[in-house]
């Protein structure tokens, strides 16, 4: 077959959609046919990115095309995928990629936009014009990706889609780059560079609702004050980030909460490994990459029990209604005084991680790709 895939996502800095769509191209070109050609369309006019496409363009049967309009303009999309004699063009993320007249595949990763309840505030949620647009769109697709069950029946509720176009094709986790860093020095060396001192419970900063952070500082704030692991509040956001700073104020946790600020993608596993608990309160996730990579890291994790999570959980997680503070409270307080369950959940997070591999996700995408040319 003769693939092309949207690269773009990659320069744009996506977090969890570009780094699918960078690890999914990388395994493809390792899994797919002797045969099989693989086209990365890429905008000429943006900087960022360039080295993982480099690294990608490395790789046998996979090749760099700048797009004609940054793969932004359909006319001149349909134009370059025709004289690339292209079987199947995927799109991991924009909808808008899909007005082209080439059999065309979408990976969803979410429908929390759909969800009002979410409590995402007008800008998080579609107006009933651009979801009737956005669900047209998705009905051009020759087939539909969806990275969980639960993206799945939330997209057959919400689409008038055929249930035979849509796949479900779990993410993987690298796990080249996650796995338990045992060595103390390599946890202890992270710690130092990102100014925190172990122990710590670890938690990702996301000024968005639906990451549930207040939620969570309500919950931690319960706990007993006396050896209180510190809360490392890990990651960058640059917009809405004076919220969750006012909740630290007024729930008196300036002297137990630490923000990291943007944490390296190389430092991210042993920040995990060395976390006596990662707590991932989200009120919806279409899968829930996070959880996976903490697994992997063998961290013992509290996480809400909607969305995707629970099918990318198994029984390797603490899963507690993310509504419910007492609940979250009581769970993180049970993992952080009970060492023989931590042990436990230790044990069990890397074979659980083990299901989810990247060479899976490539031969169940290419698997779809097959359907649509067939």
């Amino acid at each position: 077959m003769r693939i092309a895939i949207d690269g773009s996502v990659i320069q744009e800095n996506l977090y969890g959609v570009s780094r699918y769509a960078y690890n999914l191209t990388e395994a493809l070109a390792k899994t797919v046919l002797a045969d099989d050609e693989i086209f990365v369309l890429y905008n000429p006019n943006e900087p960022t990115g360039q080295h993982q496409l480099e690294d990608l363009a490395s790789l046998p049967q996979v090749a760099l095309r700048p797009a004609q309009g940054g793969v932004r303009g359909p006319w001149s999309l349909t134009s370059q995928l025709r004289q690339l004699d292209v079987d199947v063009f995927h799109s991991p993320y924009y909808l808008s990629r899909l007005l082209t007249n080439v059999p065309s595949v979408i990976t969803i990763h979410d429908l929390s936009t759909f969800q009002p309840d979410l409590g995402q505030g007008v800008l998080g949620r579609l107006s009933q014009f651009t979801a009737q647009a956005e669900l047209t769109l998705l009905r051009r697709a020759a087939a539909v990706i969806c990275v969980s069950q639960s993206v799945k029946q939330d997209l057959l509720r919400i689409a008038d889609i055929p249930e035979e176009r849509v796949h479900v094709v779990y993410n993987g986790v690298d796990h080249r780059r996650f796995h338990p860093r045992y060595r103390p020095e390599a946890r202890q060396r992270a710690a130092l560079m990102l100014g925190i001192e172990p122990p710590y419970v670890l938690a990702l900063a996301s000024p968005e609702p639906r990451k549930n952070i207040r939620r969570l500082l309500e919950a931690y704030a319960r706990l007993p004050r006396q050896n209180l692991p510190r809360l490392v509040l890990a990651g960058a956001a640059d917009w809405g980030h004076g919220p969750i700073y006012a909740a630290v104020q007024e729930l008196g946790l300036e002297p137990y909460v630490r923000f990291t600020g943007y944490v390296p993608e190389a430092v991210l596993p042993d920040l995990y490994s060395g976390a006596r608990l990662f707590v991932f309160p989200s009120l919806y996730e279409g899968f829930g990459l996070p959880v996976l990579e903490a697994l992997a890291c063998a961290t013992p994790v509290v996480a809400g029990n909607r969305g995707g999570i629970p099918e990318i959980a198994g029984q390797a997680a603490i899963l507690v209604d993310p509504y419910d503070v007492d609940a979250l409270a009581q769970a993180m307080l049970r993992v952080l005084q009970d060492k023989p369950l931590r042990d436990e959940l230790r044990l069990r997070g890397p074979g659980q991680a083990a299901l989810f591999s990247w060479e899976r996700t490539a031969r169940e995408t290419r698997d779809v790709y097959e359907t649509v040319v067939r």
